[in-house]
Formats: structure tokens, C-alpha cells, sequence
């Protein structure tokens, strides 16, 4: 268990292994509150939070390995700090974090039509608010420069969620001003750890690395999720790229002969981006974040590389073996050996 320690006073700061047990804790403190002051709801929210989870346990859905590291960055910026940080704030942050990001991803399902019970639980909607903004007044008072940026960041972030409902296509500047901009309101922690400890310019840098890591997060869930999107019919900017390639008979004949792997050149350029950024953050957290996501690139890379070699190949057999032959069962082929 590695920590990081002032040089000048030999504070012990947190533990790198404690986040898990911190957003453990903040989603049972949820929970509690509900189920003390809307037992009804809570019980039915408690299930969605669990449900929403991949191994049914609410805090381990924020930490997937590849999801957007909303609850790391706050966590991050006060492990940079060069002395203890305010744990009871920061426990306070983690619990506002996800309350915000519940709210968010209820809204969110029921206008892209991946809604379970959210229509049943809408109401949960006026806890979820309430928590996210409450705990931020116990510590700024009504006239501190935080609320400012607290209020842009989230109508951005609201904003942004209405008007994605309402594309149909996703250009370059929507990407940037709208699918980019569902993640705005990530800086809202990240500027509350930096104010409560006075990080002066460094909260600049941190700003900047969020919103950032925000754009390599939304290109990466693009790729990722290219297929899934185009089978429901789901507008993204990669799909809207591939749906203008004029050359190609198909969006998935144009993924595959070089849409991947262009837009894989893309991410390392962005993930080059954010390793010149995070230089100015004096954080070891986020220099091996980035590490792992180079691995992760790389790995990717490499896998599509070779899907991609095998279905040259045989595109190539199938149209010596008879240059007449019906096309369709080529692409039924590449439609079955998508990555």
C-alpha cells in the first residue's frame, strides 16, 4: 500500500487502495438517507443502483477499469496536495459526486431510451439534486467563486443531455459542444478539492486536464461502442464520420478497412495530449492512469490490426474464387467478425 508523503513534514496522506472503501461507504450513506426519509423510493432506488452495477454491488459500477474516472480525479487532485487534505470534506465530495451522477444517469436513460424502472423511480430525482448540491454549501458560502463555476458547469452538463436527445447527427463542433460536454460537470469536484485547499493555479490545470480527459473518454466510448450504436440506430460523431465516406458500400466495409484504425491514431494523439497536461498536476495517480490507458490503446491496436488483416483476407479468397459472386455473403462474414 503506497502513499504519498510530505518531504518537509512526513504527513502520511491517503492510501492509494482506500478509494474503493470511500465510494463503498458513499453509496451506502445513500441508500441509508433514503431509506430514512423515502423508504418506498428508497427501496426501489436501491435496486436500480444495484441493478445499474455489473457485479450488483453500487460502488464497484464507479470503478470499471474503463469507465470515465469521475470519483479518481477529486481523489487524485487531493492525493497531489503536499499536505493532509480535509477527509471529511473529501468523503463529502465522493458522496456529492455520485448523487450528481445518479441524477444524470436517470435523466439520461429515460431520454435515450435504455430505460428499466427510471420511470418509476423519477421522483428519486429530487433526492439525488438535493444531496449533490447540499453538501457543497456546508463549505462555500452563497458568495464564493465556487458557485459560479458550479452553476455553469452544471446547466453545461444539462444542457448537453437534452440536446443529444435531439441529434441526428453528431459533427465536430457537436461532438466537442455536446457529447463532450456531458462530462462538464466533472470538473465540479475537482475545482471544489482544488478551492477548500487553495491550489492557486494548479486548479487551472486541473480544469483543463478534466475537460480533456473528458473528450479521450467520449472518443474512446465511440469506438467502443460503434456497433451497439449502429444497430439501435444511435447517432455518434464516428458513426457520422463513416456515414459521409461515399467510397465504401457500408458503414461497416469503411470501419473496417481503415475507420478503426484512423480513429485509434486519434485517441494516441489525444492521450499524448493529456500526458503534457498532466505534467503540470504533480500527480503519480494520473501518470499511471494514463499508463494503463496506453496499455489498454496499444492492446486494442493490435487486436483490430489483426481482425482487420483477417478480413482482407478473405475478401480477397472470396473474389478469387469467383469475381461474379454475390457480395452479401462477404458481408455477412465481416458482420459476424466485427471486434
Amino acid at each position: 500500500m503506497s502513499r504519498h508523503a510530505d518531504s518537509r513534514t512526513g504527513v502520511s496522506l491517503l492510501a492509494d487502495d482506500e478509494l474503493p472503501k470511500w465510494v463503498g461507504n458513499a453509496c451506502a450513506r445513500i441508500e441509508a438517507e433514503l431509506n430514512r426519509r423515502a423508504p418506498f423510493l428508497g427501496q426501489k432506488i436501491s435496486k436500480w443502483m444495484a441493478d445499474l452495477s455489473p457485479s450488483g454491488k453500487p460502488g464497484e459500477y464507479f470503478l470499471q477499469p474503463r469507465a470515465f474516472p469521475l470519483l479518481q480525479l477529486p481523489w487524485w487532485a487531493a492525493r497531489s496536495l503536499p499536505a493532509e487534505p480535509d477527509q471529511k470534506f473529501l468523503a463529502d465530495v465522493i458522496y456529492s459526486t455520485i448523487n450528481g451522477y445518479y441524477y444524470i444517469r436517470l435523466l439520461d436513460n429515460l431520454m435515450d431510451d435504455h430505460a428499466t424502472m427510471e420511470s418509476d423511480i423519477l421522483p428519486g430525482t429530487a433526492f439525488f439534486h438535493t444531496e449533490f448540491q447540499r453538501v457543497y454549501q456546508e463549505y462555500f458560502e452563497f458568495s464564493h467563486p465556487f458557485w459560479e463555476i458550479f452553476r455553469s458547469a452544471w446547466f453545461s452538463t444539462n444542457d448537453a443531455v437534452t440536446h443529444e436527445a435531439h441529434l441526428h447527427t453528431v459533427d465536430r463542433v457537436a461532438f466537442e459542444q455536446v457529447t463532450v460536454a456531458k462530462l462538464t460537470a466533472a470538473r465540479i469536484p475537482v475545482v471544489a478539492v482544488a478551492l477548500r485547499h487553495e491550489m492557486g493555479q494548479r486548479l487551472r490545470n486541473w480544469e483543463e486536464f478534466t475537460l480533456a480527459l473528458a473528450r479521450f473518454s467520449q472518443m474512446e466510448d465511440d469506438l467502443s461502442d460503434w456497433h451497439n450504436d449502429l444497430k439501435r440506430a444511435k447517432t455518434s460523431y464516428f458513426l457520422t464520420q463513416a456515414s459521409h465516406q461515399s467510397d465504401f458500400e457500408s458503414i461497416e466495409k469503411w470501419v473496417i478497412c481503415g475507420g478503426l484504425q484512423r480513429e485509434m491514431e486519434n485517441l494516441q494523439r489525444e492521450l499524448s495530449s493529456l500526458r503534457q497536461l498532466a505534467s503540470g498536476l504533480n500527480s503519480p495517480d494520473v501518470d499511471h492512469y494514463l499508463d494503463g490507458r496506453e496499455i489498454i490503446l496499444q492492446t486494442q491496436k493490435l487486436k483490430v490490426g489483426q481482425a482487420c488483416q483477417v478480413i482482407q483476407d478473405v475478401e480477397r479468397i472470396f473474389r478469387s474464387a469467383s469475381s461474379t459472386s454475390d457480395d452479401s455473403a462477404f458481408v455477412q462474414i465481416k458482420r459476424r467478425s466485427i471486434p
